[in-house]
């Protein structure tokens, strides 16, 4: 039987707040660990990754296509680790923009490696080109030429052209092979 005496107690309102309060501050703690236990986990694999990478870009003999498909999906594991955020530990946010940083650098340099093993010759003048037009700020929309670029095209051709066809002024000859010389030795012009 139940008689007045015999009910349990219950707690008092302010201390049911408090408790219903504290395991509310204790769920979102144990969310951000796990955040940032994740984003942890996310950037010691795409450190190791990037790590791996730069032995591998350092070989005498980088395959340069493998080499920046991984480096892309390092990039993107960084970027992955950093979307948490504000949520992150600010020791390991500051960890991972250094090293997503450092992997970009690397990505970059990779592509530019795999630009000039395509197009040898037009790479040190494409950087040449590219670099002016930075500089001065002068690009045409389209892809279209400026007058500029026009003459130095223009003047290419016309050394080629002439370094093609046999000269019996021997004078013009040891100009071609001072110009031959110097094209042979961008040319030759390692990447690294």
């Amino acid at each position: 039987m139940n008689t007045p005496s015999s009910r349990r107690a219950r707690a008092s309102l302010p201390v049911r707040v408090t408790l219903i309060a504290a395991a509310v501050v204790m769920i979102v703690i144990a969310a951000l660990a796990v955040v940032n236990l994740i984003a942890a986990n996310q950037y010691n694999q795409a450190t190791q990754s990037l790590t791996e990478n730069i032995k591998a870009s350092q070989s005498q003999t980088p395959d340069l296509d493998k080499l920046g498909t991984q480096q892309q999906q390092t990039d993107a594991q960084f970027q992955d680790a950093a979307s948490a955020g504000a949520l992150l530990l600010p020791q390991l946010r500051e960890a991972i923009a250094h090293n997503s940083a450092v992997s970009e650098r690397l990505t970059k340099r990779i592509s530019k490696k795999i630009k000039a093993a395509q197009d040898p010759q037009d790479s040190s003048a494409g950087t040449q080109d590219e670099s002016s037009q930075n500089s001065t700020g002068k690009q045409k929309s389209g892809g279209s030429l400026t007058e500029e670029q026009r003459r130095k095209v223009e003047e290419l051709l016309q050394q080629n052209t002439q370094s093609t066809t046999p000269e019996s002024n021997t004078e013009s000859s040891k100009g071609s092979t001072a110009d031959q010389d110097s094209d042979s030795s961008s040319a030759q012009t390692k990447p690294w």
